[in-house]
């Protein structure tokens, strides 16, 4: 038990100085202040146990066993699981943050290649322009060369009337209803890309309707159908924490590790995979079980 104790400690340890070094977001401070809490704690609880890691047990008559250790007690015991728990999910998150950010920076490098190649051909095409002109450019006639006779200019025609343009129609904003349903729709006819564009047009239009948790899942579906694991094990983590229905929500978290499995983090897989079995052991749907038990097996969970 002191080694488990001082196994938490170090990986709390552990945890803090990268995510500090690498991680410069709202989200990465909240997962620094929640890193601080755990240590201490921990320190709260070796002060507990003693300064031998051992429970501190009053005088007995009769002495323990040489090199027996005293049991903790059973709120120590579950103190120190939470504490675990909360280290691993930790982890995870700052897993996904890592990752969030390398494609961030991926884009950001694209995007800078891209526009650098814009650079390139405009200044291609400005120079073949300009070399065009001057030499299109007619040579100037010689003092006393005879002009050539110039055609004598074309009668005006009669201007025809113009019809009137019509006037734009202005176009209506969509509704919650139909960002939604077009998604949905998308989605089943397996038009992946149209299925993201709608759900984020949803999320980003109307963040606060009590729907929006159904149009972040189907973004992360989206995602996954189209093989970018890595951005739909963040869709999947953003709908966790806003889909409240159980039976999405079961969906979420069989996506969320089957996406963690593709970019092989597998403990982590095994983990959402235990949550899911644990938080819906009696009323999980055949099919979900179907696949988790599939999922399980092929990751050794």
């Amino acid at each position: 038990m002191r080694n488990l104790v001082w196994l938490a400690s170090m990986i709390a340890a552990g945890l803090a100085a990268p995510a500090a070094a690498q991680l410069e977001s709202r989200e990465a401070i909240a997962l620094q202040n929640q890193i601080l809490e755990l240590r201490r704690d921990l320190q709260a609880l070796q002060g507990r146990l003693g300064p031998g890691g051992g429970a501190v047990a009053p005088p007995v008559a009769v002495a323990p066993p040489v090199g027996a250790a005293a049991p903790l007690p059973a709120s120590q015991q579950e103190l120190l699981a939470r504490l675990l728990e909360r280290v691993q999910a930790l982890e995870t998150e700052i897993r996904l943050l890592r990752g969030r950010s390398d494609e961030t920076q991926n884009a950001l490098r694209e995007l800078q290649a891209t526009t650098e190649k814009s650079r390139e051909d405009l200044e291609f095409r400005l120079a073949a322009l300009e070399g065009g002109r001057a030499g299109a450019a007619p040579p100037r006639p010689a003092a006393g060369a005879a002009q050539p006779p110039q055609p004598a200019p074309a009668p005006a025609q009669a201007a025809l009337p113009v019809p009137p343009a019509a006037p734009a129609q202005p176009t209506r904003p969509r509704t919650q209803e139909q960002i939604l349903r077009a998604a949905q729709e998308a989605l089943r006819r397996q038009d992946w890309a149209t299925a993201e564009r709608e759900a984020q047009a949803f999320i980003a239009t109307y963040p606060r309707d009590p729907r929006v948790g159904e149009a972040y899942l189907i973004r992360a579906e989206a995602l996954f159908s189209r093989r970018e694991f890595t951005q739909a094990a963040l869709a999947y983590d953003d709908a966790r924490s806003r889909v409240t229905e159980r039976g999405k929500r079961q969906d979420v978290l069989l996506g969320l590790g089957r996406s963690l499995a593709a970019i092989n983090e597998r403990e982590s897989a095994c983990e959402v995979f235990r949550q899911l079995a644990s938080d819906f052991a009696t009323d999980m749907r055949a099919d979900i079980r179907d696949v988790l038990t599939r999922e399980r097996a092929r990751q050794r969970c």
